[in-house]
């Protein structure tokens, strides 16, 4: 194994860090990573989440050999992790109310760190997290990155390149966002006591929500995206405290509304003097639709309609679908018909794996590796997609939707822009 490879450990065992995080640290042990440290809040849990790796190894043929964490539990277990020099970085996969003391202490304890979304509980701790970080780690060249899978998924951030690069499309009028979940009483998301007695707002839309506000912040363009926010919240099934369901319209900055597009009228009856025009005449502004649910019912996977968001633009429409059945994101851009014109848009059809958690903890690790190659943090930041301002961004966008009640609620004045 290369020097430069950096010891991590991970923080954490429940069924995101069995079901997610092991299959993609496993496929980048000793390339990119090597899992030095196993740590949970009981010493069952951390022996599940390593028996569980095992398992995922025998049936892959993995060489085990390259694989041997120490296994530490409870609050001396931790303090073991982060005083140890040989652990370089900590993966942080804990509830939301817990983990912004755990990424102080191991940022303290001159720890990289890449914590779970979302960054805390609510805006007011998150930005206070953030501003620590930037005035004392930062500065001390600590890397501390945020693990929203949305924000590394290889074909959403193709789609980005798409609006931003493709001219022909024209401006964007407006778009939907759609996502709709079942969730059954006592499922395995759903059973652990973080999440039946949340102790945070929204719920599961607060854990689930921001990865579809992280996606309209790497797709959309600035000039679409929310600035501010015109939500209703709503509680359907009441195994789902505190809400399950978020309704929104979302307004972009004002300095996106123009005219309207595209020449008058042929049509000589429609003529008419500038005095006939009415003055309440409207202008062109790339608003969208947001619903969120966690109260979907229960059907077959074929009769669900798929989740993800529609962009229509002057001269075509961008589809952009989470398909749960195959476990891959489908990019498909629609050319418009154009009257007596030459579309300049070339369909496209795109396919890819969902593999966010996978790119974002080789991103971390390949950054440490450069640090401890000589390179500067700056240097860095260009390819860095956790960056926890972001994610702040993320959380506020979701904030602002639960805390509406029928109000706008700007975004930017919520992270203090």
């Amino acid at each position: 194994m290369s020097p430069s490879v950096p010891n991590i450990a991970l923080l954490g065992s429940g069924t995101f860090a069995k079901a997610s995080y092991l299959p993609a640290i496993l496929n980048l042990q000793g390339k990119v990573l090597n899992l030095h440290t196993i740590w949970s809040r009981s010493e069952a849990t951390a022996g599940s989440l390593l028996s569980t790796a095992q398992e995922l190894q025998s049936t892959s043929h993995s060489d085990s050999s390259t694989f041997s964490p120490t296994l530490k539990h409870g609050p001396e277990g931790l303090e073991a992790v982060l005083s140890d020099k040989d652990v370089e970085g900590v993966m942080i996969v804990l509830p939301i109310t817990a983990q912004p003391e755990i990424v102080r202490k191991a940022l303290k304890a001159g720890k990289h760190v890449i914590s779970e979304k979302p960054l805390a509980k609510d805006v007011k701790d998150a930005l206070a997290l953030v501003e620590e970080y930037e005035r004392e780690y930062k500065p001390k060249g600590l890397i501390w990155r945020v693990a929203e899978n949305y924000s590394h998924e290889p074909v959403l951030r193709e789609a980005g390149k798409v609006l931003s690069s493709t001219p022909g499309l024209g401006p964007i009028l407006f778009w939907q966002l759609k996502f709709e979940a079942y969730v059954e009483d006592g499922s395995k998301y759903h059973k652990t006591g973080w999440r039946t007695i949340p102790d945070y707002q929204g719920g599961f839309l607060l854990d689930g929500g921001v990865h579809w506000t992280a996606l309209l912040r790497v797709v959309l363009p600035a000039s679409a995206r929310p600035s501010s926010l015109i939500g209703f919240s709503a509680l359907h099934r009441t195994h789902l405290l505190p809400h399950d369901t978020l309704q929104a319209i979302s307004l972009p900055p004002s300095s996106s509304t123009t005219d309207s597009h595209g020449p008058k009228t042929k049509l000589t009856t429609a003529e008419t003097t500038e005095s006939q025009i009415p003055t309440s005449i409207g202008q062109s502004s790339p608003r969208g639709q947001i619903h969120f649910s966690f109260a979907a019912s229960d059907i077959p996977v074929e009769k669900k309609q798929p989740n993800g968001i529609s962009i229509t633009c002057l001269n075509g429409v961008v589809n952009l679908i989470s398909n749960n059945k195959t476990r891959n994101w489908e990019l498909e851009v629609v050319p418009a018909k154009l009257q007596g014109e030459i579309s300049h848009v070339e369909p496209i059809r795109k396919e890819g794996p969902m593999e966010g958690v996978e790119v974002e903890i080789d991103h971390f690790a390949q950054a440490i590796s450069s640090l401890k190659q000589g390179k500067d943090l700056k240097d860095l930041e260009e390819s860095d997609y956790g960056k926890p301002r972001d994610a702040l961004w993320d959380l506020a966008v979701l904030e602002a939707m639960l805390n509406s009640n029928g109000k706008e609620i700007s975004v930017d004045k919520l992270i203090g822009n």
